[in-house]
C-alpha cells in the first residue's frame, strides 16, 4: 500500500492508502522551502550574473514592483527585498507594488503584510485598472506594427522590478519573467486581443506570437533584473526562487519548471486524483480549469477525475454558460463564439466534463456544481469510496501547475 498525502486549498489535507496495483503514477510535486525569507535574502545579495540588487537603484529612484498574481510567498519576497531598498536609499513613499488586472474577479492578499507597520503604510499597493482613461501611455510600436500601451506608473518609473512565477500556460506555453506586463498592465483592447481557449496542439516551447510580443515589451522597457518563483505542491509557499539577470533566470527557470512540473506518461490511467493548493490568494476557476485539463490528458475517455479544492469564488459568465447548455460538449462552441472573459477555464472544465466524470470537492453550492456537469463531493471521506474500484490511478499534487502529456 502507498500512503497518499495531498494538500489542497489554504489549509486542507487529504490522506489515504492506495494499493500499488491500482496506482499507475503519482506526481508529488516539489516540497516548499522551509525558510523562504532566508532564500530571498541570499538571492538579494548574490543574484545570478548581476550585482547585488541594491546596486541597481540610487537614492530618489521611483520604483515599481510588478507583482504577478498567484506568486507563492509573495509577502516573504517583498519583506526580503526591502533590505536592498533600504541599502540603496529608496524612500518607501517612492515604491509602488503594482499587480496586473484580471478579466475575472479575484481576491488578492496584501503583499506588504510582513513589512514593519510604518513602512507598510507608506508603500503603495494597487491593482492596475485598464479602463482608466489616463491609466496607460504609449510605449512603442511592436515589430509587427502594433501600438503598445502600458501602465503610466511603469513608464514613469526609474526602476521596474518584475516578480512572477514560473508556470505552464495554455495561451503562452510558459508563464515567466514579464508575463504580468501584457495584457495585465495594458488597456481593454489588449485584453480583447489575448482572449482565447489556448493551444492544445502546441507544446510549451513551440512558437507563440503572444509570448513573443510579451518578450518584446520587456525588451522595450529595458528589464534586466527579475525575481521568479517556482510553486510548490503545498499551500505553504514556494519551492524555489531565482533572481538576477533576466536571460539567465529565464533559462534556468525553464529547466527547473520542466524538472518539477512536467509529467510525461506512456499510457493513460482510468482515474485521476488531483489536488489544488492555494498560492497565497484564493483558489480560482482558472486553477480548476488548469487542474482538470492536466488530468484529462492523462486518463482514458469515460474515466474519473477527482478534484480536491476549496474553490468558493463566484463563477464567471463562461462557467455560467456551461450550465445553460444541454451537455458539457455542447457548451464548447457557444463559449468559443461568445468568448467571455473566463473562456479558457470554462472551456477546460467543459472539455474535461465531456471526456470524463468529474467529481469536485469545493465550497460551492452543490446544485451549481451539478449544473456545470460535475458531481459535488460533500466530504473528504467520499474520495476513498470513489477510489475503491479504480484501475490505474494517476495522482497529481499541485495539479494546476502540471503540464501533462502522453507519449505513446
Amino acid at each position: 500500500m502507498s500512503l497518499i498525502s495531498l494538500e489542497y486549498g489554504s489549509n486542507g489535507r487529504w490522506e489515504g492508502d492506495l494499493s500499488s496495483e491500482r496506482l499507475l503514477f503519482s506526481h508529488p510535486g516539489p516540497a516548499p522551502i522551509v525558510n523562504p525569507l532566508a532564500s530571498v535574502l541570499e538571492g538579494v545579495q548574490q543574484p545570478i550574473e548581476f550585482p547585488a540588487l541594491e546596486l541597481a537603484m540610487v537614492p530618489g529612484d521611483r520604483v515599481v514592483i510588478v507583482l504577478d498574481r498567484a506568486v507563492p510567498s509573495a509577502a516573504e519576497i517583498i519583506s526580503g527585498i526591502w533590505s536592498a531598498f533600504v541599502s540603496a536609499g529608496i524612500e518607501p513613499g517612492n515604491v509602488l507594488i503594482l499587480q496586473p488586472a484580471s478579466m475575472t474577479p479575484i481576491k488578492l492578499a496584501d503583499p506588504r503584510r510582513l513589512l514593519p507597520a510604518d513602512i507598510r503604510e507608506q508603500i503603495a499597493w494597487k491593482i492596475h485598472d485598464p479602463t482608466l482613461v489616463d491609466g496607460t501611455g504609449y510605449l512603442a510600436s511592436s515589430a509587427a506594427g502594433e501600438r503598445l500601451y502600458l501602465s503610466r506608473e511603469v513608464l514613469d518609473a526609474d526602476f521596474v522590478l518584475p516578480i512572477g512565477r514560473f508556470g505552464f500556460d495554455a495561451m503562452l506555453g510558459r508563464r515567466e519573467l514579464t508575463s504580468a506586463f501584457y495584457p495585465g498592465l495594458s488597456n481593454p483592447e489588449a485584453f480583447a486581443k489575448t482572449l482565447g481557449q489556448g493551444h492544445q496542439e502546441l507544446g510549451p516551447d513551440d512558437e507563440r506570437p503572444l509570448r513573443q510580443l510579451i518578450n518584446e515589451v520587456a525588451w522595450l522597457l529595458g528589464i534586466q533584473f527579475a525575481i521568479q518563483v517556482l510553486p510548490s505542491r503545498s499551500h505553504a509557499g514556494m519551492a524555489g526562487v531565482l533572481m538576477g539577470n533576466t536571460d539567465q533566470v529565464a533559462q534556468r527557470g525553464r529547466k527547473l519548471l520542466d524538472d518539477n512540473w512536467r509529467v510525461t506518461l506512456d499510457q493513460r490511467g482510468e482515474t485521476a486524483l488531483v489536488a489544488i493548493p492555494s498560492s497565497g490568494d484564493e483558489t480560482t476557476w482558472a486553477d480548476l480549469g488548469a487542474a482538470v485539463d492536466a488530468a484529462r490528458k492523462l486518463i482514458v475517455q469515460g474515466g474519473k477525475i477527482i478534484v480536491l479544492s476549496d474553490l468558493a469564488a463566484e463563477p464567471g459568465a463562461g462557467v455560467d454558460m456551461i450550465g445553460n447548455c444541454r451537455s458539457a460538449k455542447s457548451a464548447l462552441q457557444p463559449l468559443r463564439k461568445a468568448a467571455p472573459p473566463d473562456v479558457l477555464p470554462a472551456s477546460q472544465i467543459a472539455a474535461a466534463a465531456d471526456w470524463a466524470s468529474v467529481y469536485l470537492l469545493s465550497q460551492l453550492d452543490s446544485q451549481f456544481v451539478e449544473r456545470t456537469y460535475m458531481t459535488p463531493i460533500e466530504h473528504e471521506r467520499e474520495v476513498i469510496r470513489l477510489l475503491q474500484n479504480c484501475d490505474g490511478c494517476v495522482v497529481l499534487a499541485g495539479a494546476q501547475h502540471v503540464y501533462s502529456e502522453i507519449q505513446e
